[in-house]
C-alpha cells in the first residue's frame, strides 16, 4: 500500500504531531466531534508558538584524547564509511567520511556501490565491539565479493558508546589479527599508540607494525592493494582511560601539556592535528590564542603535533588548587512552592558528561520522598560525548495522574538550563510557553566541537540570551553558574546543582526543601559540596549583584587596552621589546597617517602583526618566560620540555612536513643566546634570514607599507569596508612554517580581490544590479 507518510520514520515521535494526525483521521472519517475540532484548533495555536530559530547547536564530539581523533583520518583523495559506534560522529567532522550502515553491515554498502562507482577503493571504520558482535560477518562478505576495501578496525578495549563495558569473550587485538588472517585477509597492518603496552612479537609473521604517527602513510599504501585489507588500530578509549586511572588500573603519565600564549599564533593547527576538545580559546590583546583545559585533558599528547613552538610539556607539575571565595550565606527565605495542577512539567538541559542526568535523578527521588508521583525520561543519545542532554520530568500528586512522561510542545512549567546553547535551542524553546514557563539558565559559554576546525568560532551568546528573553520575558534568570561554582567551590562541575538550587528558590520546583536535601544525600556523590552548591544557587538569585561581585577579580591587574590610543601604545611598547625603539617609531609613523578610527585601528593591528613576526630570536625571547607563565597554573618542582622543529635539524615527515623534536631544559641557555642576538634580525649577518619563511615575512612588510601608502591617498566612503579588510588581512597570516605558508597563500588571493574592489568601487554594485 502506498500513500502519504502518516508518522515520520526517523527521529522522535512528537505527542502533538500524533494528536494532530489522529484528529485529522477522525475528521476525515466524519467522526470529528466538537471536542476533536476544538482540540485541533488548540494544537494549531501551540504549533504557532513553536517557532524558535536554531541559532547554534551542540553536537556530540569525540572525547579529549579519543582514539577516533587519529584513527578516522584518511589520506587526501580517499573516502571512508562510518558505522555503529562512537566513530559515527566523524560524519560531522572534516574527515571525508560519508554514510553509515547498521551494525554488522559495515562495508556491505560498498559491495553494492563499487561496481557502479568510478572510485576504486574506500576505507570502512569498524569498532572492536561491533566487530565482535557481527562486523566479522561483513568482512567475510567483502572477501567473498572480492571488494577493494580497507577495514580500519579500532581496538579501544571497551564498548565505549554504551558506557565502557568490556568486550565479550576476552577479545584482544591479537585475536582480531589472527581471525582476519585466517579468514583470508592477506594485507594486515597494526598501528598502535606508542604509550600503550603492546607486545608486537605476539602478532603473526608478515603483519606490518607502525606507530600511530605513520597512520596516513600506511593508509596510502593499503588503499592500493587489491581486495580486502585491514588496519588494526590499537589505542585505549579515552573515557575508559580516565575511569581506570581513577581506580589505579591504568598508568597516568606525570606529564602535562602547557601552551605559552605569547608564542601561540592562534592558527589552530594543533586542533587540526589532534581534533581535541581540550584545546580551548584564550582571548588576548593580540588576538585569540589557544590554551589547554587541564580538567578535561586525557593526556593523549597528539596536540603536540601542531606545527608550533608554543607547546611545552611539564613533567612533575601539579595543578594548583583554585582559590575559593569565603562566602557566609545569610538566612535564605523559603520560596512559595508552586501548586500542581494535574502534572508539573520540568525540562532540564545541559552538556553530556557534566552531571545533568544526576539532577534529573535527584528531582525524581525528591518527588518520591515527598510522596508524589514522578515520571522521568532522559534524552541523551551520544550526549556522554559532550552533546546536548534533555531530561523531561513530570511531577504529580499521584503516579496515576501521569499519562505520558514526555513534555510536549508548550507544556513546560519550568526550564532548568545547565547550558545556554541547549536551553536556547529550538528543540527546547518549543517546549516552553510565554507566560507559563519560568527558567533559570547558566549563561557561561561552554565551547562546542566547532572550535577544533574553525579558528574564529565563537558562540553567539548575545543572540541566544535574547532569544530566551524574547520567549520567556521576565520569567527567565541568567547567571554564570560555572564561574560562580569555580569561585566558591573550586570546580565548575557543581554549576548544574547551583542552577537547580536557583530554580527551586525561584519557585519553579513543586517540592519541599527537605526532600531535595534528602535526595542529594541519597545520591551519595560529593554530598557536602553538592549541598553547598544548591544553597549558593539559592543565594545567587536572591543576591545577584553580590554574586556578580564574586566573579570580579579583586586583585589589581593590568586591564586590556580599551581606547584606540591604548591599543596603539601597547603594540608600540611590544615592538620596543621585540627589537627596539626605532621599529616602534616606524610603526607609529604609518599608523598616524590615518585619521578614521576604524581604519586606524585596523592598520595598528595589521602592521604590528607583520612587524613582529616570530622568528627564531623572538620565539626564544618569549619561551624564556614560560616558567613564569606555567607557575601561575601549576605547582611543584617540574621539568620543562620544549617541542621544536629547528631549521636544518628538523627531519621531513609525512608530506614533507618538518618533524618536531623534544628538547630538555638545557635549551633555555640557547634561548638566552638567541634572544640577545635579535639585533641581527633582517641584517646581512642574520643566519636565519635566508630561509623562505623569513624572506616571505620581510616581503609582506614592504608590500603592506606600499598598499597602505596608496590607501592613505585614495580613500572614499565606498571603499572604506574593503580598505579596513585589507588593513586587517595580515591577522589571517598566522602560524609557523608550512601552516603560515598556506595561510599566506589564502591571504594573497583575498588581497587581490580587495585591491580590485578598492580600485573599482562601483563594479560590485553594477554586477549586483545586473
Amino acid at each position: 500500500m502506498h500513500g502519504p507518510e502518516l508518522f515520520q520514520t526517523k527521529g522522535a515521535l512528537d505527542p502533538i504531531m500524533i494528536a494532530e494526525r489522529l484528529g485529522e483521521i477522525l475528521t476525515d472519517e466524519g467522526r470529528g466531534t466538537d471536542g476533536v475540532k476544538a482540540g485541533l484548533a488548540a494544537l494549531d495555536e501551540v504549533r504557532r508558538n513553536d517557532n524558535a530559530e536554531e541559532i547554534a547547536s551542540r553536537l556530540p564530539y569525540f572525547c579529549s584524547g579519543c582514539p577516533h581523533n587519529t584513527s578516522t583520518k584518511v589520506p587526501e583523495g580517499s573516502r571512508a564509511y562510518a558505522g555503529i559506534g562512537c566513530h559515527y560522529m566523524v560524519q560531522w567532522m572534516d574527515r571525508d567520511t560519508l554514510g553509515f550502515t547498521q551494525m554488522g553491515g559495515e562495508g556491505a554498502n560498498w559491495i553494492g556501490e563499487a561496481p557502479f562507482s568510478t572510485r576504486d577503493h574506500v576505507f570502512q571504520n569498524l569498532g572492536d565491539g561491533t566487530y565482535n558482535h557481527s562486523g566479522i560477518q561483513a568482512i567475510r562478505a567483502a572477501l567473498a565479493a572480492g571488494t577493494n576495501i580497507t577495514y580500519k578496525i579500532l581496538f579501544n578495549d571497551a564498548v565505549a558508546m554504551t558506557g565502557g563495558q568490556k568486550n565479550e569473550g576476552g577479545l584482544t587485538a591479537y585475536k582480531i589479527v589472527n581471525e582476519i588472517k585466517a579468514m583470508g585477509v592477506e594485507h594486515i597492518g597494526v598501528v598502535y599508540d606508542e604509550k600503550e603496552e603492546v607486545d608486537l612479537n605476539a602478532f603473526p609473521a608478515g603483519v606490518e607494525k607502525h606507530e600511530r604517527a605513520e597512520l596516513l602513510q600506511i593508509e596510502e599504501k593499503f588503499r592500493n592493494f587489491e581486495g580486502v585489507s585491514a588496519i588494526v588500530y590499537i589505542q585505549t578509549c579515552a573515557a575508559e582511560k580516565r575511569r581506570r586511572r581513577k581506580r589505579g588500573q591504568f598508568p597516568d603519565p606525570d606529564r602535562r601539556v602547557f601552551i605559552n600564549t605569547d608564542v601561540c599564533e592562534g592558527c589552530g593547527d594543533c586542533g587540526v592535528q589532534s581534533n581535541c576538545v581540550s584545546i580551548v580559546p584564550a582571548e588576548t590583546e593580540l588576538g585569540r590564542k589557544r590554551a589547554i583545559d587541564q580538567s578535561s585533558c586525557n593526556k593523549d599528547f597528539s596536540c603536540l603535533n601542531g606545527f608550533c613552538p608554543s607547546f611545552v610539556t611539564l613533567e612533575g607539575a601539579k595543578l594548583k588548587k583554585s582559590e575559593t571565595a569565603q562566602l557566609d550565606l545569610p538566612h535564605l527565605p523559603q520560596p512559595e512552592i508552586p501548586a500542581i495542577d494535574g502534572t508539573f512539567n520540568v525540562v532540564i538541559t545541559g552538556v553530556g558528561g557534566t552531571g545533568v542526568v544526576t539532577i534529573g535523578a535527584v528531582l525524581a527521588q525528591a518527588a518520591q520522598i515527598d510522596g508524589k508521583g514522578a515520571g522521568m525520561m532522559e534524552m541523551a543519545g551520544l550526549a556522554q560525548k559532550g552533546g546536548a542532554v534533555h531530561i523531561h520530568c513530570r511531577i504529580a500528586e499521584s503516579p496515576d495522574d501521569i499519562s505520558a512522561v514526555r513534555v510536549a510542545t508548550g507544556e513546560a512549567d519550568a526550564l532548568i538550563g545547565g547550558d545556554l546553547v541547549v536551553s536556547a535551542g529550538a528543540k527546547t524553546l518549543g517546549l516552553t510557553k510565554t507566560g507559563r514557563t519560568g527558567a533559570v539558565v547558566n549563561s557561561h559559554e561552554i565551547i562546542t566541537g566547532d572550535f577544533t576546525h574553525n579558528t574564529e568560532f565563537s558562540l553567539p551568546s548575545d543572540r541566544l540570551e535574547l532569544q530566551l528573553q524574547a520567549r520567556l520575558q521576565d520569567k527567565v534568570i541568567l547567571f554564570d553558574a560555572s564561574e560562580l561554582a569555580r569561585a566558591t567551590l573550586g570546580d565548575s562541575i557543581f554549576s548544574n546543582m547551583m542552577i537547580f538550587g536557583a530554580a527551586w528558590q525561584r519557585g519553579l520546583i513543586p517540592l519541599s526543601h527537605q526532600s531535595l536535601i534528602d535526595a542529594i544525600e541519597l545520591n551519595g556523590a560529593a554530598v557536602d559540596r553538592n549541598l553547598r552548591a544548591f544553597e549558593i544557587g539559592r543565594w545567587a538569585v536572591l543576591h545577584p549583584e553580590d554574586a556578580l561581585d564574586l566573579l570580579t577579580p579583586k586583585v589589581n591587574v593590568v586591564d586590556k587596552p580599551k581606547t584606540l590610543e591604548e591599543k596603539i601604545a601597547f603594540r608600540a611598547d611590544h615592538l620596543v621589546g621585540y627589537q627596539g625603539k626605532r621599529l616602534a617609531k616606524k610603526y607609529r609613523k604609518l599608523v598616524d597617517r590615518f585619521d578614521d578610527p576604524r581604519l586606524k585601528e585596523a592598520v595598528a593591528k595589521g602592521y604590528h602583526k607583520l612587524l613582529s613576526y616570530k622568528d627564531e630570536y623572538e620565539v626564544a625571547r618569549l619561551l624564556l618566560d614560560t616558567k613564569t607563565k606555567a607557575d601561575a597554573e601549576f605547582e611543584g618542582d617540574f621539568t620543562m620540555k620544549f617541542h621544536l622543529a629547528p631549521p636544518i635539524l628538523a627531519k621531513k615527515g609525512y608530506q614533507d612536513r618538518p618533524q618536531k623534536r623534544e628538547f630538555g631544559p638545557g635549551m633555555l641557555r640557547m634561548f638566552r643566546l638567541l634572544a640577545r642576538m635579535k639585533g641581527l634580525r633582517g641584517t646581512p649577518f642574520d643566519p636565519f634570514g635566508r630561509s623562505e619563511e623569513r624572506k616571505m615575512e620581510r616581503a609582506l612588510i614592504q608590500q603592506y607599507e606600499a598598499d597602505m601608502g596608496k590607501l592613505a591617498q585614495s580613500l572614499s566612503p565606498e571603499t572604506m569596508d574593503a580598505a579596513v579588510a585589507l588593513a586587517e588581512l595580515p591577522l589571517q597570516i598566522r602560524g609557523f612554517g608550512p601552516v603560515k605558508a598556506q595561510n599566506e597563500t589564502k591571504a594573497s588571493k583575498q588581497r587581490e580581490a580587495l585591491l580590485d574592489r578598492i580600485s573599482n568601487p562601483g563594479a560590485g554594485l553594477a554586477t549586483a544590479a545586473e
